[in-house]
């Protein structure tokens, strides 16, 4: 009875199981038509889409890895010519990858582009009332960048169809 009922649970398990890549699908065509959107050259890269997840979490993870692949896209990836003067390719590239680490899947979203202003957020940080100056001061560059997900946080200078509409990380 106990290996029937493992083998039971083992088989319900494998139908719950569904590719990342499925939760990937939409994303060439979003970053191809921000690409064009912002004037920059954007080259996605996917790895590991056949790491499989639970159908529910892969329906949990669609949204917000589209708002962090948007995200990459505005505010991570410069414009060709910021990226010329910088040393770079004019293109830039968004690596979205996936895989099992130590009982775990790991996904990470990564871009080629400038990195956080920490300044900017510093400043943005200040003027929303979220920290002192003084309290400021005592952090680390890595609890200033934690900013970008307080809700409502963004550093665009103008509201676009693609950020500065308050939702934040």
């Amino acid at each position: 009875l106990s290996n029937v009922t493992a083998e039971l649970q083992e088989g319900v398990m494998k139908t719950r199981m569904q590719p990342i890549g499925n939760a990937w699908q939409k994303l060439p065509r979003i970053v191809r038509d921000l690409s064009s959107e912002l004037g920059k050259q954007i080259e996605l890269e996917m790895h590991g889409a056949d790491t499989e997840l639970d159908r529910q979490v892969l329906d949990l993870i669609k949204d917000p890895l589209t708002h962090m692949v948007r995200n990459s896209a505005d505010h991570g990836l410069e414009t060709p010519a910021e990226r010329l003067a910088a040393g770079k390719g004019e293109q830039g590239t968004i690596r979205l990858s996936a895989y099992h680490e130590g009982g775990h899947i790991i996904i990470c979203i990564a871009d080629n582009g400038r990195g956080l202003n920490t300044e900017r957020i510093k400043t943005k940080a200040l003027s929303s009332g979220l920290v002192t100056e003084a309290e400021l001061e005592k952090m680390s560059e890595a609890q200033i960048h934690k900013f970008i997900f307080a809700p409502g946080f963004s550093t665009a200078a103008a509201v676009t169809s693609v950020s500065g509409r308050g939702v934040g990380m």
